[in-house]
């Protein structure tokens, strides 16, 4: 699989390392400019043994490497004109979250630009994948669950707290319900695909750097009572958790004996302790490929991620 990272200062270079590991090739990447590129393409050597190639022209990229894959990594702002640009030369495309962001523009612009990508990746026949990874991180969970608890019933609440460090930046609670929404709701979504949020029941609290949401998800009849609570730190390590039925685990992360990173779900002395879960979504992305199946978080999953993201947002506004 020939893949290529739009974006690789940043979470992009893992991305190319995680990709490699999945068994691709990293063919190139795209930067901003030849002296960026020059640094990306040194730090990436160092994370493994790339051979590929940089460019600072997107179409020269696809022209000459001519990637099956490309990954989208570049400020949100620019993930609906790459990927589309990519899908239009007849890649696969894996974005980054969120799926479409553009500060200025309102939430149906937003939503026409998520259905222009999905439409046209299901047009051209491609493969579309949105890097929500905790997605990943349920069927460790269940084993967790049924660990402690037995069998898992019916889900009757959901709870996820998330926090990002921002080293010294001031963001507030609106850049960081952009930035770290995405996660709690795919796990949402993961459980209940064809969920729906009960707008009556929506609660919203915007303040300085915290965002928290609550709201009833109905799905086939059952009700499930969910509180999102997402939060800025300046330092130190972010705390991260979710569970459902009120069994909440620490979502942490450590290198094992060979050095590979690994995820661990923690609820006092117990652990379950699998692959780091952007690797399993890359993974099953690259894989997907090759057996003609859908990605973990496709580009409809995606949007669904994005209106619900976006109806919080809105009930902040008013």
């Amino acid at each position: 699989m020939r893949v290529a990272i739009a974006g690789a200062s940043g979470i992009g270079r893992h991305h190319a390392k995680w990709h490699h590991r999945a068994g691709a090739s990293v063919v190139g990447f795209w930067g901003r400019d030849e002296q960026r590129c020059a640094v990306s393409a040194a730090r990436l050597r160092e994370t493994f043994p790339f051979a590929g190639k940089a460019y600072w022209d997107l179409d020269h990229l696809l022209a000459e490497a001519r990637p099956q894959v490309v990954d989208v990594c570049v400020p949100n702002e620019m993930h609906f004109s790459c990927a589309r640009r990519a899908l239009e030369a007849g890649c696969h495309v894996l974005c980054e979250k969120p799926l479409v962001w553009q500060v200025e523009a309102g939430a149906e612009q937003l939503l026409k630009q998520a259905r222009q990508l999905v439409d046209l990746a299901r047009d051209r026949g491609l493969q579309f994948g949105v890097c929500t990874q905790y997605a990943a991180a349920l069927p460790h969970y269940r084993r967790f669950y049924e660990a402690v608890r037995g069998p898992l019933g019916p889900i009757t609440s959901f709870f996820a707290e998330m926090e990002s460090v921002s080293h010294g930046r001031r963001r507030d609670a609106q850049t960081m319900w952009i930035d770290m929404g995405p996660h709690p709701l795919s796990l949402l979504l993961s459980w209940f695909p064809r969920g729906s949020m009960d707008p009556a029941s929506l609660r919203v609290e915007f303040a300085g750097n915290q965002a928290q949401a609550e709201f009833d998800f109905v799905t086939d009849g059952n009700s499930c009572r969910t509180q999102i609570l997402i939060r800025d730190r300046q330092e130190g390590n972010p705390v991260r958790r979710f569970g459902v039925n009120d069994l909440v685990v620490d979502c942490l992360g450590r290198a094992d004996a060979g050095g590979i990173y690994r995820s661990v779900l923690r609820q006092g002395e117990t652990e379950v302790i699998g692959e780091d879960f952007m690797y399993l979504l890359i993974e099953q992305f690259d894989q997907a490929l090759d057996q003609r199946q859908a990605p973990l978080v496709d580009a409809a999953a995606g949007m669904r991620n994005l209106e619900l993201q976006l109806q919080i947002l809105q009930a902040d506004d008013r």
